[in-house]
């Protein structure tokens, strides 16, 4: 996986030290990264825990006993702003590797995580195929546009930097309540955008890490009204997503706990899920998350986001 574009892209010259079972790299959050305004994305750093375990020489090589794939994140032990500098590390364990990210000057991670190979989390899985519909027929007209960050990693549409440049849409089906969705794939544009972010013929796993933790954030906002920062994140991976599959992610907002006058949590689910010839979804990833809201990251939400009709869709859907 190492030494290719997403490499050079999360870690640029900075050279990767590695030994039998650890691998570090100093790691700078510039503009590239960023996520909210001024905050690197989530998804980058959980990304570069990935990418830096390829160095490793432990490790599965083979789809046959690194499927299914356990990943398990937590957040927030310090925090980081985008200028940062941090030190990435992972290491070999029983049966996958631990990761974790420090910034400069603090001895807590701003990100630890676990991943375990041939490990599976059936209750993740059996919450996102008790609303994945039985086929993309039945909700692909009924998707309205959300609005987008102008340099977000995920949604940027004015970035200089690569960048996924996904596009979220709010799924209005009874059926499937406060779900938002993205697509990988459906588009000839992609090849200049988010399948720039591969490893061969396979799409690299920050992209679904960081499109999935969006995805699930805006469904989260459906039902709290809330911006909100990653707690936790956990996904099983049952295989890996080849370049020109045709993918749809789902994130739903579950529930919310407190108040955001003094501290509200919500949690949302989802996944991605390979359309086949016939329309047929095949779960290949599924998620689950916890955020902690923010009512400054709202506020940054109306003021930032774009364009305006879009970010008034996007309150009212929430009722805020």
């Amino acid at each position: 996986m190492n030494g290719g574009f997403v490499t050079e892209f999360l870690f640029g010259d900075t050279r990767v030290a590695t030994d039998s079972e650890r691998a570090t790299v100093r790691m700078h959050l510039d503009e590239r990264t960023e996520g909210w305004v001024g905050i690197p994305h989530g998804g980058i750093g959980m990304g570069s825990i990935m990418e830096l375990a390829s160095f490793l020489e432990a490790g599965p090589r083979d789809t046959n006993t690194r499927y299914p794939m356990s990943a398990e994140f937590r957040m927030g032990g310090a925090s980081v702003r985008t200028g940062d500098t941090v030190t990435v590390s992972v290491v070999s364990s029983d049966g996958g590797f631990t990761g974790s990210i420090v910034p400069d000057g603090e001895d807590r991670p701003y990100i630890e995580g676990t991943v375990r190979y041939g490990a599976d989390e059936r209750n993740r899985r059996d919450d996102f195929i008790s609303f994945l519909p039985a086929s993309y027929s039945e909700i692909h007209e009924s998707l309205a546009r959300l609005p987008h960050y102008r340099n977000c990693f995920v949604c940027g549409v004015e970035r200089t930097s690569p960048g996924l440049n996904r596009v979220f849409n709010y799924l209005n089906d009874s059926r499937i309540n406060k779900t938002v969705v993205s697509h990988v794939g459906m588009d000839d544009a992609d090849d200049a955008t988010v399948h720039r972010f591969s490893t061969g013929s396979m799409l690299h796993p920050i992209a679904p890490l960081a499109l999935l933790d969006e995805v699930m954030g805006w469904g989260g906002f459906l039902v709290s009204g809330q911006g909100g920062v990653s707690v936790r994140l956990g996904y099983t991976f049952y295989r890996g997503i080849r370049i020109g599959e045709r993918v749809v992610m789902f994130g739903r907002g579950t529930r919310v706990k407190g108040s955001v006058s003094s501290r509200m949590l919500f949690w949302a689910d989802g996944g991605a899920a390979v359309i086949g010839s016939d329309g047929t979804l095949e779960p290949v990833i599924v998620s689950s998350g916890q955020w902690f809201a923010v009512s400054e990251l709202t506020e940054q939400m109306k003021i930032q986001l774009m364009p305006q009709d879009l970010i008034d869709r996007a309150f009212a859907l929430a009722g805020s």
